[in-house]
Formats: C-alpha cells, structure tokens, sequence
C-alpha cells in the first residue's frame, strides 16, 4: 500500500496526504512529522500472529478474558463506574511522542482498573497492515489494532474487523466529533473508536495580519489580499487541501453511493473561478510546491496558509507567537467543511463476544476525555473526543474546525476522484479550458473509471 504513496517527508502518520499527491501527479516536497523506526520494527512471528502470549483467548469459554465490563463498582462517592477485568492484546505501530503518550494512557487505564492487563505489541508501519489480515484471516490476532482510516477498505474487504454495532451501546460513539465516527464507518455502520484527528485549518501571521482584520467570509479573504500592500496567502494545490471550498460554495466531490456530482451544483464553477481571482492577486501562491510554501511563510512573505497540524512545529519554531491558527472562510452558501481524517481502534472479529466486548470498552477509555489531555500534551495530536481543550491556542484552533469538519471518504472510488479531482484544480489554474467545460470533463472522467 505504501507503493501508492509519495511521501513528502515519508511521513506514514499523514500517509493520506501523500496519497493525494501521488494520485493527483503532483512532485511536492510534503509535510508532517516522520515516523521513526523503533527497535521492534519487524513483523509478528507467526505464534505471535496466532497466539498472542498472555492473551489466551479462548472464543468458546471465555476464561482467558473474563469481561465485567456490564457490572458496576460503587465509588466512594456512591456513583458507579465500569469495572473491567481481563487481558486485551493490542497491535499498533505508533514510535515517539505518539508513542510516549500511548504509554501513559495505557498506564493511567490499568491503573483505573487493577484487574485488567493491557498487552502491546510493536508492528512496524508499513508491515502492520497485511500482518494484522494475515493474523485474522489465520483465526488469530490481537483484540484491537490502532490503525487509520485509510486502511478501512482493505480491512472490510478482508473481513478482518468487527462492526461495534453489537458490541457497545450507539450513545457511547457521540462522546465524539460526528465527521471521526463517520470516517471510521461504512455505509453507516462504526467500525472503529475514534482516537485521534487531522484537519487542516487557517494558519495566520499575526504580525502581517491582525487578528480583528482576520477575513470571515471568502468574499473578504478575497477583497484583502488584492488590496495594495496584500497581507498575501500561500495555498498547497492538492486536492486535500482545498477540497473545505466545495462546501463553502455549495458543492461536494461524490454522492452517498461513491457517483461524482461536481456538476450538479454550480458551485463547483464559482469555487474555481474564485480559486482563479485568488491566483491572480498580488501576493498569492497557489503551488504544487508545498516545501517551498512552507519556507515562505515561514520567512514571513505573506500573512496566510492553509495547512494541518503536522506542521505545526516548524511553524511554530520559525515564527514564534506570531503564528495563529483561526477558522477556514465560510462561503456564500455554507461554512468551510475540511476533510477530516480518524486514526482509531478496531476489534478482531475472530474473538468471542465477552472478549470483543471487553476490548470495545477498553477502546472507548483509551480515548476518554483524559487520554484526550494526554493525546494533547504529551504529543500534540488532536483528539477525536469532543470538549477536550489543552493550553495550546493553536491546537485549540485545530479542534475548533475539526467540529466543522466533514469525513473524507473512506470508500474505494475515492482514489479515482481524488486524482481527477487534483486535475480538475490544475487545469482551471493554468488556463487549460473553461472552468465549466473543466468540470464536466472531471465528472465524467471520475464517474467512468468508477463504472458509474
């Protein structure tokens, strides 16, 4: 799978966006922190494939994982809380500071819970994906795997995760921002419990820029950039980071069943030929070169830049308590809705019930509003509980458009839609066709090479 990527810093945490990039032919240099190697970095053997040690699952009897997950302990306060009991195997491939902050979660839950033991095993990224179906589709397995979204299509197909449809009480999923459960969902129904989040935002340099003149509406981010002396805006052109103005206008890349409606609305139209007026303004750099937009709005050249938390650090370095982070425009139809990606927990579905049910709650306190802290400081990843807010206004920015996020799609046909749909912004930016002409083409184009 990672054949399909082209990594602008080999980052396998932000894979989704390289995957854009690849499919839409764009050469950029990329963004977001790399993940490091750790020393385990190989694959489970195949006794830890079938038989995880301390695990000792055993699907008719249950003894190896006893789940009192339904049964309540009464605090001294008199309220109840659930107490869990027995061993959960987890797989994941987070290193580093995720990798930090995962510890510390698992061990504030064990301690929460003294009965319960949380084993882990290291997998290295790239291999983590095709050994955990292999494991499944062997009938072994861990009892969750840490994975994200992007994988979902391969692990439906490979009927390798169970739906929690049964396993835990719907209510339990709104603890959540909706466009996380969506994004690790199919057709409806939640495959996986939502941990962390990315969503791009509206970077701003506050000493090109005040933060009473920041615009609200695009119409206004428009006006300001081609007024003498232009704060200026860079814009990565990929599909991803510009797909939040389908919304604003109106607009959307696919239906419910995976067919491309671009042109269905004429919003599509207005949304490029604004894109278009914005390319032509003093200031503005609408660029395949992510690596070079980066490096100018780092020296300060222009005052805004879309982009995701993963480059925070850098930017933060370069620019100090200059850099502010602030909502996407809103359109003349609706709000600027961003992609937002979900990197969750899923449940084997080769386990029994009491044990699948035990890990399904164990999955919902890894990501409770204190893990969400923890997420937070220990390694500035967004977490996908809702209300969580840290002392960091930027990160606090993030989340607050990540509540008006939407889901990217986790469906097959969206690889074809993102490629032509790249296209479609390449095109109209150089002038190629009409911009109607453009998006009729695009529609066809994504619609026949998914036989729709």
């Amino acid at each position: 799978m990672t054949q399909l990527f082209l990594s602008v810093r080999l980052n396998a945490r932000n894979a989704f966006l390289t995957i854009l990039a690849i499919v839409i032919t764009l050469m950029a240099n990329g963004c977001g922190r790399e993940r490091e190697e750790a020393p385990i970095a190989s694959p489970p053997t195949e006794a830890q494939a079938n038989q995880i040690p301390n695990s000792q699952d055993n699907s008719n009897s249950e003894e190896g994982a006893t789940n009192k997950a339904n049964e309540t302990a009464q605090s001294e306060s008199g309220t109840t809380s659930l107490s869990l009991e027995g061993t959960v195997v987890i797989w994941h491939s987070w290193t580093g500071a995720e990798a930090d902050a995962f510890n510390e979660i698992l061990g504030r839950t064990q301690t929460d819970h003294a009965n319960l033991i949380i084993d882990t095993l290291f997998v290295a990224y790239s291999d983590l994906e095709e050994s955990y179906i292999d494991a499944v589709s062997s009938g072994g397995g861990p009892d969750l795997l840490l994975a994200p979204n992007w994988w979902l299509p391969n692990l439906i197909q490979g009927q390798s995760i169970a739906p929690l449809i049964d396993l835990m009480p719907t209510e339990e999923l709104t603890r959540y921002w909706p466009a996380a459960v969506e994004n690790l969902a199919v057709g409806g129904t939640p495959y996986g419990v939502p941990a962390t989040v990315e969503v791009v935002s509206l970077y701003y340099n506050q000493s090109r820029v005040a933060p009473g003149a920041l615009p609200k509406t695009t119409d206004e981010l428009l006006s300001l950039v081609r007024t003498n002396g232009s704060p200026g805006l860079g814009l990565y052109n990929s599909f991803y980071h510009l797909q939040w103005g389908l919304s604003a206008f109106g607009t959307q890349l696919l239906d419910g069943s995976g067919k491309a409606i671009l042109d269905q609305s004429p919003g599509t139209v207005q949304y490029l030929l604004w894109l278009i007026q914005l390319d032509e303004s003093p200031g503005v750099y609408i660029d395949t070169d992510y690596g070079m937009l980066v490096e100018r709005f780092k020296k300060g050249e222009y005052a805004f830049f879309v982009d995701g938390p993963w480059s925070l650090s850098e930017l933060k370095e370069a620019l100090g308590d200059q850099l502010q982070v602030a909502l996407l425009p809103a359109g003349p139809i609706g709000q600027a809705r961003p992609w937002l990606t979900s990197e969750g927990f899923f449940v084997n579905p080769n386990k029994g019930k009491d044990t699948q049910g035990l890990a399904a709650q164990v999955a919902l306190e890894l990501t409770d509003g204190e893990s969400g802290q923890l997420f937070l400081q220990i390694a500035r990843l967004l977490p996908a509980t809702r209300g969580v807010q840290g002392p960091d206004p930027l990160l606090n920015g993030f989340m607050a458009q990540a509540e008006q996020a939407e889901s990217m799609p986790s469906i097959p046909e969206i690889q074809q839609a993102l490629g032509y749909g790249g296209d479609m912004l390449i095109k109209a930016l150089n002038g190629v066709a009409d911009p109607q002409e453009i998006v009729a083409e695009t529609t066809a184009l994504i619609n026949e090479a998914n036989n729709r």
